[in-house]
């Protein structure tokens, strides 16, 4: 991939905890990201590979939680230990897209960002690294908006939030009419009958204008994280402080109580197919397994992360096989989305990082 040259930075949101998808398939305290879908590189090995396109990897941060420490410490051997930012605790994307923003503006207070989630599944890398070029270009970077990068639906769906173009805004960079973030399944399919497109979770701009924009959402946290990083990168944090911060902030979701609140600052442009998923919930999940062909093919002997692949052919199909070694029958979504991983989820193949 080609690379992104300039001040650009990426940072890697990878302090969730999967909540949406962890209970019913891992069964186990790992969160969606450091799972892989077949054996290979981990999801968020893959979002690194995905920031390369745009960034060097010294100007890669990512944003992480301490409770994973035992995961994403091997997952960024590659990254400088400055550029690892480690949250207490996981208090929403609000506060996970912040901290490392300011640890970016203290220095590179101009710099151009890109965020990037890192439970996303690609097939056609290179068509989502143009569009990511083109939100991080000189040019774009140099506007007063915050560029998402907006994805076709294909069906309702109220776990997304959703771009509302104005009517007349033509093609190419749109302005954001309105941002409305997981509406339930009737509204979402009215948006979509509208012309709405999904918002990917990717965004970018300059971090100074995503700094003045929290410091209108949420001026007194902006101002305490901004004196806790005060003397970043010469000295850590201070950790019991900014522990302390976290535990008394009310969690803080970036897109229903940032963006959603102000579409004015707001545009985006739309990404060609390129057959991405956001892998938050067990049908997504099923549907990228399926239509990859990865299901049944995963190999035991080389893992090196848990797979997802692995984990869904044994608990939709069990050891069912015909005689000619195929399945016998699809596999039963019901059983999946319901919690089937739960019955094997302690044998399944786990990474080493429980082993002290």
């Amino acid at each position: 991939m080609r690379t992104q040259q300039g001040n650009v930075w990426a940072v890697l949101l990878g302090g969730g905890d999967g909540p949406r998808l962890q209970p019913s398939v891992f069964g186990v305290s790992m969160p969606t990201q450091y799972g892989s879908l077949n054996g290979g590189p981990s999801l968020l090995q893959l979002s690194l590979q995905r920031a390369l396109a745009v960034s060097s990897r010294e100007r890669i941060v990512a944003v992480v939680t301490e409770a994973h420490r035992s995961w994403w410490e091997r997952e960024f051997v590659a990254l400088q230990r400055t550029n690892v930012v480690v949250q207490p605790c996981n208090r929403g994307t609000g506060l996970g897209v912040l901290l490392p923003l300011l640890v970016i503006a203290k220095s590179d207070p101009e710099a151009g960002v890109i965020c990037i989630p890192t439970d996303h599944y690609v097939e056609h890398e290179e068509v989502l690294a143009e569009v990511m070029r083109q939100a991080t270009s000189a040019g774009v970077l140099s506007s007063d908006k915050i560029t998402l990068l907006g994805m076709s639906p294909n069906a309702p769906d109220s776990g997304f939030g959703y771009l509302s173009p104005a009517s007349d805004s033509g093609f190419g960079m749109r302005p954001v009419l309105k941002f409305t973030e997981k509406p339930d399944e009737a509204m979402a399919a009215e948006l979509i009958g509208a012309g709405s497109l999904w918002s990917s979770g990717i965004f970018a701009g300059r971090v100074s204008r995503f700094v003045d924009l929290y410091s209108r959402v949420a001026p007194g946290l902006t101002l305490d994280l901004k004196e806790i990083l005060e003397h970043w990168p010469d000295s850590f944090p201070d950790s019991a402080r900014l522990a302390s911060l976290y535990a008394g902030h009310p969690p803080l979701d970036f897109a229903r109580d940032v963006l959603q609140k102000h579409p004015d600052r707001l545009q985006f442009l739309s990404v060609p197919p390129c057959g991405w998923s956001d892998v938050g919930t067990p049908e997504r999940l099923a549907k990228i397994l399926q239509a990859s062909g990865s299901i049944g093919n995963a190999s035991a002997a080389s893992m090196q992360s848990f797979s997802l692949a692995t984990a869904f052919d044994r608990a939709a199909f069990g050891t069912s096989r015909s005689r000619d070694g195929e399945r016998s029958s699809s596999p039963d979504l019901s059983h999946f989305v319901q919690g089937g991983f739960l019955k094997f989820a302690t044998n399944a193949l786990l990474p080493p990082h429980d082993e002290k």
